[in-house]
């Protein structure tokens, strides 16, 4: 039995390529070419409900470039708001995802930088994040890496059972990685892993319903799938080729383009975030998710210039990647330039449209540079 966090709970971008706006681009052309100039992060994925979390579970993690920051809460309006606490480590390439686990600690999903930093799990404890103001460059407690099989992990998800499900981009598979082969660490060779047919094409965004099935976000080919929980694999037997039980496609209106993150909420709605034009937050209802088709999303978010300064007006969703909830609260990532984090409650995530977001992190001190991934988890400086 899988399941994903919720919105009361813990709660899913390419590489970035450059500062600039990624319009009418391809994610996916995007994605083949940010290994080489992994100046950025990815999208978080969600953690499996029943995950014992703290009570002050609100905090904003960011993947952003280089390093992890967490912002303490979501205010209205638009801030320049400074990170609580920054993480940095000698051992990052280019962080892609963040995610926690049962027992608060947090896991980087690391791209590395495709020469002397290769690909890798690495897990911080709590108790390094609660001292990252006194050390904020923590070697990792335990740091995994898999030179058979990683090529640029980007996400990934916890189960029921505490196994990792981690997407790699350019592997176009899925990796389950065991309680114990986190516990260990080093280089391993997994034992579980998932091919489709037909093939991922840049598979992202990983989630998983309160049912157990298994979706992902198949970035090449505009298209998100799902896998019946019936028809994964056991854990431990080796390579599974699935066909998708589900697939979603565009709507021909930009439905669903360059498909990046992907979350729940605790309605069974499928959020979804198009990294490529027209840049939108997209949301899928539980009966839009049973069979095969090309949907029209029942809630559409769209970007919306905000005014930063008297001369500025900042875009709300330039290339949206990573998404995420928490209370009812929606954060999505702005990826591209002005590079902030962007969040809706909820009437504006039932009414849609070109919306300005309830909350915009936005400006120089937020030092959000490419950021990419989002989720929620403990607020470390909650005494």
């Amino acid at each position: 039995m899988y399941a994903t966090m919720t919105v009361e709970n813990l709660p899913v971008s390419t590489p970035r390529i450059s500062r600039d706006r990624r319009a009418h681009e391809s994610g996916f052309n995007y994605l083949l070419t940010g290994i080489c100039a992994l100046i950025g992060a990815t999208a978080i994925a969600v953690a499996a409900a029943g995950t014992a979390l703290a009570v002050s579970n609100n905090a904003l993690w960011v993947a952003n470039g280089t390093n992890v920051v967490e912002f303490g809460n979501i205010p209205d309006g638009t801030h320049d708001e400074k990170p609580k606490l920054i993480l940095n480590s000698a051992v990052f390439g280019a962080p892609q995802g963040v995610v926690f686990d049962a027992m608060n600690n947090l896991w980087v999903i690391d791209g590395g930088n495709g020469s002397t930093i290769a690909p890798s799990l690495e897990e911080f404890t709590e108790a390094q994040l609660k001292n990252l103001k006194k050390d904020p460059m923590p070697t990792p407690n335990v740091q995994l890496t898999s030179a058979a099989d990683f090529v640029f992990p980007q996400q990934a998800v916890f189960d029921a059972s505490g196994n990792m499900w981690v997407s790699d981009s350019m592997a176009n598979a899925v990796f389950v990685v065991t309680p114990a082969q986190l516990a260990a660490g080093g280089d391993i060779a997994f034992t579980t892993t998932i091919e489709s047919t037909p093939p991922f094409n840049g598979a992202l965004g990983i989630v998983f319903a309160k049912n157990g099935n298994l979706w992902i976000a198949n970035n090449g080919d505009t298209t998100i799938v799902e896998f019946n929980a019936g028809h994964l694999p056991a854990i431990g037997s080796g390579l599974t080729t699935l066909a998708p039980d589900v697939t979603l496609s565009d709507d021909g209106h930009g439905s669903i383009q360059g498909p990046w993150a992907l979350v729940f909420d605790t309605a069974g709605d499928l959020w979804s975030s198009n990294a490529n034009s027209p840049f939108t937050l997209v949301k899928f209802g539980p009966t839009q998710l049973t069979t095969t088709g090309s949907p029209t999303p029942e809630t559409t978010i769209s970007p919306f210039e905000v005014k930063v300064s008297k001369k500025v007006n900042d875009e709300s969703l330039a290339a949206p990647n990573g998404i995420a909830f928490v209370k009812g609260e929606l954060a999505a990532i702005s990826s591209a330039s002005p590079f902030g984090v962007a969040s809706y409650d909820a009437k504006q995530q039932m009414t849609g449209g070109s919306i300005k977001p309830d909350s915009f992190f936005v400006g120089a001190k937020t030092t959000l540079s490419a950021p990419a991934g989002d989720n929620f988890g403990p607020d470390i400086n909650v005494k």
